[in-house]
């Protein structure tokens, strides 16, 4: 069958740069999907996406589908006349033009018609339909007089295959071989030949780079030559480079100055507002100090690049003033003067404003502290002062700074250092893989603000439900787990419950209620937070099965367990442990106490025995929490147990011996379930 190479490119005014990679992928994932639905090959696909184009190519695509034969399996030949005629109907035929095949349920009408396969040129106005209706656009716009919608106003397209132009419209725009090239540098329409040389002739004579990876690369590499040049450390956040590919078709980058003295701002508000408003990197020195400099993309190619520094470098000037006035007028109210203000700013309407929020905070924060052995007093000041800086000029202009001004302000405010650092790190960790607070007082208060959220809003009925978490409940909770598991935290999580609970006010869902489901929801994320650690997902699952209301005990078990599964007898024990399992299940525990005199076999005394060396050294590991000793303790028995297994028959015609030795096997069974349900490892 013969190929063709395809070309779809949708032309726009400029998209949303921090929706171009979604779109673009969308677009590629939808038509390939589409094809191979439709049984047409191809060789490699390549998507482009710049600010004013959608394009994907795809390499040796089928030009037509390949011939088929369809069957329907109708009404069995003992089925109603009318039932035969209304299957006819729906093949749209006639009664003679079925036939009757014989299946192992007897005799049936059947209908065989062969399909010619469709030119893939019929088929791809509808691929591209499909494809457009189906991207992740938040909000349609229209332009002009027509009911259109998209993302932004479409512009011009081009849909054809081995040079054919497809037979169809978009947008009400008639399909052609014309694409655009740059909106000030191109010289006019580009006739593109084919779809290899669509990135060559946009390039040469369109002054446009394509490809979104390339124009990152070449961002990349102008970064490191101005870098060199100016003897400073350009910071690349990667969202932030991905925003100003997704801004330019031809990028050319230029780095600026602004004044020293704004330097007296804390750095990430003088980043913020770079970052944000002017999409700018920013330069660090060796120590990693901010440098009065700034790195801009542009889209333009300038015979004097000085007039586009310097008209960079006007924009900037007043933006950072804003920010250094900001700066100075925060700092003459001290935080705790702001906190009344926060009765006007609602938390959430069932369970008050910020103001209550910051009250319970410090309660059950003072009350953490005295958990973990750190100073409750300063715990508790952190906390009524945690949400404070929200109502500085700084943190409402860079709501990005909550946290971080709050810090800064109360070291102005001369509070303790511990306090001040506090008030920025119990937000910590933000995200997967973020820092942890650093010191115990705030790991009172992150502890305390995250179990306030979960209870009020498990309290008041609202989880988070599928995919709809509007309070991010989720992830404050692996970032609770993390916060208690990583920094040795011994903490009961039921206790802490309660205790928050009984702060709020009016829950509607009681605390019988509320404590099960929160506790579940918990230690449910914890399976997450062991995924990203690759521990097997039924090492999870095992200790789930006798878990305390501890994480960090939760997470010596897991890490006991592992360790475990690395030794050799581990498997066996495991299946053996199953095996019990399945005994006791089916035949119960036995009517009576295990008893050591009725034990006859050898393998069964050896077992027991085994057993009660094993019981009496693990009292004293579990006593410490020394999980992983008694699990190496409990390997000892997988020998005994094996040939127990091998040499004695439990369900033995003697009652009484049948029902000793299911004793002992209920008690083994019990001692080898203290760290974990072993049987449900994998092995």
């Amino acid at each position: 069958m013969s190929h063709a190479d395809f070309l779809f490119e949708l032309g726009t005014e400029e998209l949303p740069p921090k929706s171009l990679i979604s779109l673009s992928k969308s677009l590629q994932t939808s038509i390939t999907s589409q094809l191979k639905d439709l049984g047409l090959a191809h060789g490699q696909v390549t998507p482009y996406a710049t600010p004013r184009r959608l394009t994907v190519i795809i390499e040796a695509l089928e030009v037509q589908q390949a011939d088929r034969q369809e069957s329907r399996r109708g009404p069995s030949v003992k089925a109603p006349e009318k039932a035969v005629e209304g299957f006819a109907r729906s093949c749209k035929v006639s009664l003679e033009d079925l036939v009757i095949v014989d299946t192992d349920k007897g005799q049936y009408y059947e209908f065989e018609r062969h399909i010619t396969g469709a030119k893939t040129l019929d088929l791809l106005a509808e691929v591209i339909d499909k494809a457009l209706a189906n991207l992740p656009i938040a909000k349609r716009m229209r332009w002009g007089a027509s009911r259109n919608e998209f993302v932004r106003p479409v512009q011009w397209f081009i849909l054809s295959l081995g040079g054919q132009l497809v037979d169809t419209r978009l947008f009400d725009l008639n399909n052609g071989h014309a694409s655009r090239g740059h909106r000030f540098h191109s010289k006019g329409d580009i006739i593109i030949d084919s779809p290899r040389s669509y990135a060559q002739q946009l390039r040469s004579d369109g002054y446009v780079i394509a490809s979104f990876d390339e124009r990152k690369s070449i961002i990349r590499q102008q970064i490191a030559e101005q870098e060199k040049a100016l003897k400073a450390t350009a910071v690349v956040d990667e969202q932030l480079l991905d925003e100003v590919a997704g801004l330019v078709e031809w990028p050319v980058c230029l780095a600026g100055r602004f004044d020293k003295s704004f330097l007296k701002v804390p750095a990430q508000a003088l980043i913020s507002s770079m970052k944000e408003h002017q999409k700018y990197f920013h330069f660090v020195d060796d120590n990693g100090d901010i440098l009065p400099m700034f790195l801009t993309v542009s889209n333009i190619i300038s015979k004097d690049p000085s007039r586009i520094i310097s008209g960079n470098e006007r924009v900037i000037r007043p933006r950072l003033a804003d920010a250094a006035f900001f700066f100075e007028t925060d700092k003459k109210t001290r935080l705790d003067s702001r906190n009344d203000a926060l009765s006007k700013v609602v938390f959430q309407a069932q369970l008050g404003s910020v103001l209550d929020k910051t009250q319970r905070v410090a309660q059950l924060a003072s009350h953490i502290a005295s958990l973990i052995s750190a100073d409750s007093s300063l715990a508790a000041r952190a906390a009524t002062l945690c949400k404070a800086d929200l109502n500085t000029n700084m943190v409402l202009e860079f709501s990005d700074l909550q946290g971080l001004m709050g810090h800064v302000y109360a070291l102005n405010d001369g509070e303790d250092p511990t306090v001040a650092a506090t008030l920025e790190q119990h937000y910590w960790p933000k995200f997967a893989g973020d820092r942890l607070p650093e010191s115990l007082v705030a790991s009172s208060v992150a502890i305390a603000d995250r179990i306030d959220t979960l209870v009020g809003l498990f309290g008041i009925g609202q989880p988070p439900t599928g995919s709809k978490d509007p309070y991010a409940l989720r992830r404050a909770t692996v970032g609770l787990l993390r916060i208690i598991i990583e920094q040795d935290l011994e903490l009961d999580l039921a206790g802490l419950l309660e205790t928050s609970y009984a702060l709020h006010c009016q829950l509607s869902v009681p605390l019988d209620e509320v404590k099960p489901q929160l506790l579940s929801f918990v230690f449910d994320r914890l399976r997450a937070y062991y995924d990203d650690q690759k521990v097997p997902v039924d090492i999870y699952l095992a200790v789930m099965e006798n878990k305390s209301n501890s994480p960090l005990d939760f997470d010596r078990r897991v890490q006991a367990v592992s360790e475990f599964m690395k030794l050799e007898s581990a498997p066996a024990l495991s299946a053996s442990n199953k095996r019990v399992g399945n005994i006791l299940s089916k035949n119960g525990k036995g009517n009576t106490k295990f008893q050591p005199a009725l034990l006859i076999e050898a393998a069964e005394i050896t077992l027991a025995d085994s057993l009660l060396r094993v019981k009496n050294s693990n009292q004293a590991a579990m006593g410490q929490g020394n999980y992983q000793g008694a699990l190496q303790e409990l390997a000892q028995l997988a020998g005994p147990l094996d040939q127990f297994f091998s040499d004695i028959m439990v369900m033995t015609d003697d009652e009484a011996t049948k029902n000793n030795r299911l004793s002992l096997l209920a008690e083994l069974q019990i001692e080898l379930g203290h760290v974990a349900d072993i049987s449900l490892l994998a092995h």
